[in-house]
């Protein structure tokens, strides 16, 4: 028996191998885009030498053919190796050698992965059309015979790639290719046999015409891919993009009528779209840099246009500020208003001196003489309507009182179970707390801020006191974006300290916009809780000592003194705790108050 090979193999690594150089690519490119804010100039020139490996698998499917006697055999196996390199770059930045390290790590362990599988891959195959030739011809001593011959023409279409960098350059080439061959075939019958045989010739016609078709144009796509991908370079890449920036600004201007200066802050939000060209070696680059730079003259134009629209209506407010303030000093003297001898309005006392040696002036003032709650200045809170609720229930006056100078506000313990509406349902609960706020009825932004207190007696967790503040008119949207100061806030769990806190998204850490290590002697006694707040500065004190001392740094978009450039309202809270403070199982207390001496506010 006389047996004559013949072999033609098509791979079909080649798509997934793209597929994966494209990741790869993808993956590098991000690298590249975020471990760079753009190129650097040095005096020193610098270089970077990275190594990496990669690990790579690779599929391939061989193709082959056989033939016994005159019997064709047609074998196919699939084999999938994982191969392993790695590489060294050296290059002017750290980002592009380790791109360049990982890129030639992984088209190695690629072709090696790819080598491996193809040599164990086209033995399988061979065996494979080997047996299926040898059954053949076993087949044919049994019944008909049969030998026919076929000729095949194909036009085969190659498409290659070249790569230079990140510049790929494309290919295309066609070629056609006539091959004849003869096949044979034994089969029960002798149509079978014909069938079979010109069947097998054609099948072997057509691969050989296809092989020498491929052979012919693939290096023709491959020399055109080569001199696209030198050419691109050659040229350089251009790209255009454009870029759309809202920039928000928040102006302070002041003004002058007289000796009185007025202060004004206004926001003004301004879209500009810029474009930019640029053009680079690489495709990366020129994307990149256009959109950098179309960026940063958006933004540019923006803020100043939203500077110049902010400035002219924030010295208009400061201009009618001042106006104001030297009308308002024209009014007539009143000898018997407490504080004669100067315009009529509050009276906070002797007025404290700014830090250039200044006073402010007074603005708000209760030092709760009387034996009710003005509710000229002050709105009790009523769960329903604040939506405000740690488990116990707030009812408005309830559980507030005015005596001996002092404003009282309780939790307390009921003998029956209460219940009170919320938003979010009932709630059902033994406890009742007290707020008050200056909501709808005074707000301020800056100033000077001063709160004489006493917090409830406790014997550990589940009691919570706070002085704090909220925005009029949130301007920057939900909390806390527009903002929240609590001036300090008192957590039974901790009897010994009072936490001041400021809540707004800050480009600096929390730990700089409150402070856990406040320490107060005895908190249950009167103290003077004070919050100095400027366009660039919140100050909180305790008797004199600084707690917090935070300088506004907003998050972009805000810029400036934002969120803190608002009026905010003044709240006194006192309420149940929650969380780590909330009262241990089985344990409460029957009644703690927070008691307020008197609050001051100055501008």
């Amino acid at each position: 028996m006389e047996r004559e090979n013949h072999m033609n193999a098509t791979t079909r690594w080649r798509g997934s191998a793209i597929a994966q150089r494209v990741v790869v690519a993808a993956i590098a490119t991000a690298l590249l885009l975020t471990g760079t804010a753009g190129p650097a100039t040095s005096a020193t020139p610098t270089t970077y030498t990275a190594t990496k490996s990669w690990t790579q698998s690779e599929s391939v499917t061989a193709q082959e053919w056989a033939t016994v006697g005159t019997f064709v055999g047609y074998g196919t196996a699939t084999v999938t190796e994982s191969a392993t390199a790695t590489r060294t770059y050296t290059a002017g930045a750290a980002w592009e050698a380790d791109y360049w390290a990982t890129w030639n790590a992984y088209l190695a362990a690629s072709e090696e992965a790819r080598a491996k599988a193809e040599a164990k891959a086209r033995p399988l195959a061979k065996a494979q059309a080997t047996a299926q030739a040898q059954a053949q011809y076993d087949e044919s001593l049994k019944g008909y015979d049969a030998t026919k011959t076929w000729t095949a023409t194909e036009t085969v279409k190659v498409d290659e790639t070249h790569t230079i960098g990140d510049v790929v350059g494309h290919g295309s080439a066609t070629a056609t290719s006539t091959a004849t061959a003869t096949g044979s075939a034994h089969a029960a019958t002798q149509a079978e046999a014909d069938w079979w045989a010109t069947w097998n010739a054609y099948v072997a016609a057509l691969l050989q015409a296809q092989a020498q078709a491929d052979a012919q144009a693939r290096p023709i796509a491959k020399a055109k891919a080569k001199a696209d991908a030198e050419a691109q370079v050659a040229a350089g890449i251009e790209a255009t993009e454009s870029w759309t920036s809202t920039e928000t600004v928040t102006v302070n201007e002041t003004a002058t009528v007289g000796d009185f200066v007025g202060h004004g802050t206004a926001t003004s939000t301004k879209t500009v779209t810029a474009t930019k060209t640029v053009k680079a070696a690489t495709h990366w680059e020129a994307y990149y840099w256009a959109v950098i730079q179309a960026s940063v003259d958006a933004s540019a134009q923006a803020k100043a246009q939203a500077d110049a629209a902010a400035r002219a209506e924030a010295l208009a407010i400061a201009q009618a500020d001042a106006q104001a303030q030297y009308d308002a000093a024209q009014v007539p003297i009143d000898p018997e208003e407490p504080g004669g001898g100067g315009p009529t309005g509050p009276d906070c006392g002797t007025a404290p001196l700014k830090a250039d040696g200044t006073p402010w002036t007074c603005t708000f003032v209760d030092e709760f003489r009387g034996t009710e709650l003005d509710q000229t200045k002050w709105h009790p809170i009523d769960t329903y309507e604040s939506e405000f609720s740690y488990g116990d229930c707030f009812f408005g006056d309830r559980n507030i009182e005015v005596s001996s100078g002092v404003l009282k506000l309780s939790t307390i313990r009921e003998d029956q179970p209460v219940t009170c509406d919320h938003p979010a349902g009932a709630i059902t609960t033994d406890y009742t707390s007290a707020a008050v706020t200056t909501f709808s009825k005074f707000s301020q932004s800056y100033g000077r801020y001063e709160i004489r207190a006493a917090m409830p007696q406790s014997n550990g967790p589940g009691l919570q006191s706070a002085l704090w503040m909220l925005p009029e008119n949130p301007k920057y949207g939900e909390w806390p974006g527009s903002g929240e100061i609590d001036i300090v806030e008192f957590y039974s769990q901790y009897p010994d300290r009072l936490v001041p806190a400021l809540h707004y998204n800050s480009l600096l850490p929390w730990g700089t916009r409150t402070n856990n290590n406040c320490l107060v002697y005895e908190p249950t006694a009167f103290h003077t809780y004070v919050l100095e707040w400027t366009p660039s500065k919140l100050t909180i004190s305790i008797d004199g000592t600084t707690c917090l001392d935070h300088t506004i740094s907003p998050l972009a978009p805000l810029i400036g003194s934002a969120p803190f450039d608002q009026p905010f309202n003044l709240n006194l809270t006192q309420m149940l705790g929650s969380g780590d403070n909330a009262f241990p199982e089985g344990q409460g207390i029957d009644e703690a108050t927070l008691q307020v001496d008197y609050v001051r506010v100055w501008k």
